[in-house]
């Protein structure tokens, strides 16, 4: 099921980075699975990979308004359109699929608030919410994310680390935030 789920989420990738970001994302989620296996894979994944399908329903222009000067995050207005519209968009896709009616419910509520809540409702949403953001200490996200914020790389990455204990839900993903950011570290951008 989680195929068919990625196959029709793939189409919707295709803005903001989102066909390196979102694949990237889900490979991080599927590491985090591994190191906590209490947590439901089957709301953690297709959640994953449909967090940021809503960016296909915003227009690209408004994408990246607010970002240069303001790292901390995104204008506040298109983070929750790109939610609301995602949340919409999960329902359909997972309806289309037959997918377990509480199951989507619990997976639209994660995509709806991934980016503006600042608390976990549960694990499943601390690892969806700790996966997206792993993606920024990864070698690709480094490369695309300096950029929106109006920094260097070298500066990007100074700057994530700092940010570490602030932005994590899980001590895995800490872990995978320094492993995948020394990796980062010794690129050449």
């Amino acid at each position: 099921m989680i195929e068919r789920i990625y196959a029709l989420a793939e189409p919707y990738w295709h803005t903001r980075a989102g066909e390196i970001h979102m694949p990237e994302s889900f490979a991080m989620a599927q590491r985090l699975l591994a190191a906590l296996p209490e947590a439901d894979p089957e709301i953690v994944l297709p959640a994953i990979l449909l967090h940021d399908v809503g960016y296909a329903r915003v227009p690209e222009e408004t994408h990246h308004d607010g970002l240069a000067g303001a790292p901390d995050g995104w204008d506040a207005d298109i983070t929750r359109r790109h939610e609301l519209e995602g949340a919409a968009l999960a329902t359909e896709l997972l309806t289309s699929v037959g997918y377990d009616a509480a199951k989507t419910a619990r997976v639209v509520e994660i995509v709806d608030g991934h980016d503006s809540r600042p608390q976990a409702l549960s694990l499943e949403d601390a690892i969806v919410k700790d996966a997206d953001k792993l993606w920024r200490f990864t070698e690709s996200g480094v490369r695309a994310a300096h950029a929106w914020i109006g920094r260097t790389p070298a500066e990007f990455m100074d700057y994530v680390a700092t940010r570490i204990d602030d932005w994590f839900f899980t001590d895995a993903a800490k872990a995978l935030a320094f492993e995948s950011l020394a990796q980062a570290r010794s690129c050449a951008y």
